[in-house]
């Protein structure tokens, strides 16, 4: 009786994982799709003054608490968030006065997310409602994917160095509050203030890289 050879089982087909590949190489295309678009940005006279002055207001607003020294005085309350908010205005209305008439909406979104994270803490300071943490988290991530994105897709003025840098910093921040909120035990600690104390190092961090991202477009003009 023959004796029957096993079956060969030669190496997988590349096929079989092509769709593993395909969402990479749709995120790669968008990228260069993105830098095309956002090539002639920032290239008006004094954009580069006007960024590091919103960087040394947003990283001024974090480090001396005014706002909220004031808001305490008056109502004998502590307000967190208070400089989110502020920090959110001053960078959309800043982004839309040096595009303009253009609108970028990856710019935008780091103001907005600032502006929603703040309103989050004046309803909700304690984040007591899971809705509330659910939103304080998804616009504290989208603001720093939005910094990541900018880093990515703008290849002038060393855009990754300081504002993708800046959003992986700001993730991290993120995944540390999580997991210490998450998994403490310690019913002394003071959500209000510490998550306020998250998105003001933050808003420092953001501010030092938009001084160094509008020093990088000084040297680009130059």
């Amino acid at each position: 009786m023959p004796f029957d050879e096993p079956p060969f089982f030669g190496p997988p087909s590349g096929r079989r994982y092509a769709h593993l590949l395909r969402p990479v190489a749709t995120l790669i295309d968008a990228i260069l799709a993105a830098r095309d678009r956002t090539e002639d940005r920032f290239r008006g006279n004094g954009c580069w003054r006007r960024m590091l002055a919103l960087g040394t207001m947003l990283a001024g607003l974090a480090g001396v608490p005014i706002v909220s020294l004031i808001a305490y005085r008056v109502n004998g309350r502590y307000f967190p968030g208070m400089a989110s908010i502020f920090g959110g205005f001053l960078q959309s209305l800043l982004i839309l006065r040096m595009a303009g008439p253009a609108i970028y909406a990856d710019w935008l979104c780091m103001g907005l997310c600032d502006i929603l994270i703040g309103g989050v803490l004046i309803f909700d300071s304690g984040l007591s409602g899971g809705l509330s943490l659910a939103a304080f988290g998804l616009c504290f991530a989208l603001s720093s994917l939005a910094r990541i994105w900018i880093g990515l897709t703008y290849r002038i003025a060393n855009a990754f160095t300081w504002m993708g840098s800046s959003g992986l910093a700001g993730l991290f921040l993120l995944a540390w509050f999580l997991v210490v909120l998450l998994s403490t035990n310690d019913i002394g600690l003071e959500l209000p203030m510490a998550a306020d104390l998250v998105l003001r190092a933050d808003l420092t961090l953001r501010g030092v890289a938009l001084m160094g991202f509008g020093l990088s477009l000084r040297n680009r003009d130059d």
